[in-house]
């Protein structure tokens, strides 16, 4: 079975496709930079051994070209597309570093070269359909995604996920929570202020509601799905970690796994976005204001959904908050 992976050297993309190598099975790693992509796998054993395998192989494209991706999706047996954009959540229109880019477009433009490789006429010329056999999509979406959501972010992901349910192939839909781990830059960069400072900023009152999910969760989710295609067959999951909790409580148990007590102070919301309205001028763009909207937002699932998952894959098991924390000791 070979499976693409979009996205494959990012914080989730390649949380997944480590644990698919794991599991033994053939993984195309599609990416902008081949020798970068190389570099990253060939840095810890489960890449290496897939590598020494012939297992892991690396196919130069990107979402947001429709010419480079044609010969990426044919002779796969899955297609995986958890791409994001460099700076996520900070938007960059001027290098197409959008979600209506890379999101919504470039869920599309796999969609299209799928169609263009797999589909096959019928009788009637304006309709084709799908053989037995063409690759199911698995999309990587948000847990906040609604088609009555203000939000770019989840507009884009929203027309993402409608394109997938219309597009004639077999298909699953992951919603993820807040993924940390040790390379979520979100969380990671938070903490870094208390490296230097008494205290942790935040935008909002820190009173969202939040059910993180370990990263590697989600890799063992995707296994999951890749492993038994017939419990996920055409179903959207709402994914998310078994602990309940407010921002404030998450970054406390999270400076608590370095060892340290900060204040955490609360930016108001409206603060922020003045701040990005500003800063997003800047050559390296550090905020705009609709990421402040991004990180100030809720995110967590509710126990319908936990127990519909659980009804499906009975034996995925979420990593408790504070196991999952473990990692940032080293840096306490």
């Amino acid at each position: 079975m070979i499976i693409l992976v979009s996205g494959a050297t990012g914080f989730v993309g390649g949380a997944i496709t480590r644990h698919l190598l794991d599991a033994g099975h053939q993984v195309r790693a599609l990416t902008r930079s081949t020798a970068r992509a190389l570099k990253l796998y060939a840095s810890h054993e489960v890449g290496r051994r897939a590598l020494a395998e012939n297992r892991l192989t690396f196919t130069s494209g990107d979402v947001t070209r429709p010419d480079t991706l044609r010969e990426a999706v044919r002779g796969v047996d899955v297609v995986i597309q958890a791409a994001q954009f460099t700076g996520a959540p900070v938007e960059n229109p001027a290098h197409g570093l959008t979600y209506m880019a890379v999101d919504r477009d470039g869920t599309l433009n796999l969609l299209s070269a799928l169609a263009q490789v797999y589909q096959r006429p019928t009788a009637d010329p304006a309709l084709a359909r799908y053989p037995e056999g063409a690759p199911p999509f698995l999309y990587m979406s948000g847990i906040s995604v609604a088609p009555d959501s203000p939000f770019t972010w989840d507009q884009a992901k929203w027309q993402a996920e409608e394109a997938i349910r219309g597009s004639g192939l077999d298909w699953t839909i992951v919603r993820s929570c807040w993924a940390y781990g040790p390379e979520d830059k979100a969380l990671n960069r938070l903490l870094g202020y208390s490296d230097h400072l008494p205290l942790v900023p935040v935008f909002g009152n820190g009173k969202q509601p939040l059910t993180p999910v370990f990263v590697e969760d989600i890799g063992r989710f995707f296994r999951l799905l890749v492993d038994h295609p017939e419990r996920a067959r055409d179903t959207t999951f709402r994914f998310g970690g078994p602990d309940l909790v407010r921002l404030d409580q998450f970054l406390e148990l999270a400076l608590q796994a370095m060892g340290r007590r900060r204040l955490i102070l609360h930016i108001p919301r409206s603060v922020g976005k003045l701040q990005g309205a500003i800063l997003q001028f800047l050559p390296s763009r550090p905020l705009t204001p609709t990421a402040v909207d991004f990180v100030a937002q809720a995110g967590a699932i509710s126990e319908a959904d936990r127990a519909f998952l659980a009804e499906r894959f009975p034996e995925f098991r979420a990593t408790p908050l504070r196991e999952g924390l473990a990692y940032l000791r080293k840096r306490g």
